[in-house]
């Protein structure tokens, strides 16, 4: 990791984007697009380049900008040459098949929750299938959560 780069836990990176992003693995086989690359970059491109580059993805890092809060992920490509293409290259590329997705549970917290000790109420299955188990041994019994935003600051309820 370079100095001054922001890189969030993938699980914590998920959380923000939603579940309908997927990333692809490393060392999967992705498409390469360089007019929308150039668009974006507002630049014209070569005609002699190809509409689509078939690459391996050598890495991923999923980011966030500490000003913004906006999570974006940069991926370094390898283009691949036809040799290295395999088998299944006349099938296309060989995408990674989408993770697991993690457990999540989002609230918007309000003033009742900032003015009630610390302490926020979730429904039944959420305390039972994503929060850490009930310390019964406390009463009433709780749960001790310990989150990190996205800027890195631990969060205890």
């Amino acid at each position: 990791m370079k100095e001054g780069e922001n890189v969030l836990d993938p699980q914590l990176w998920h959380a923000c984007v939603g579940g309908m992003v997927q990333m692809p693995k490393v060392n999967s086989k992705v498409f390469y697009f360089p007019q929308g690359h150039a668009e974006h970059a507002h630049t014209t491109i070569d005609l002699r380049v190809p509409p689509h580059i078939l690459c391996n993805v050598e890495a991923v890092k999923f980011m966030v900008d500490p000003k913004t809060d906006e999570v974006f992920a940069k991926l370094s490509l390898v283009p691949l040459r036809n040799s290295e293409l395999g088998p299944d290259a006349e099938g296309g590329a060989d995408v990674a098949e989408a993770s697991e997705k993690p457990a999540s549970f989002a609230k918007t917290l309000m003033k009742s929750d900032a003015n009630n000790g610390g302490r926020f109420s979730v429904s039944r299955y959420c305390a039972e299938t994503i929060f850490p188990r009930l310390d019964y041994s406390a009463e009433p019994p709780v749960q001790k959560v310990v989150a990190k935003d996205v800027q890195g600051e631990t969060w205890r309820f």
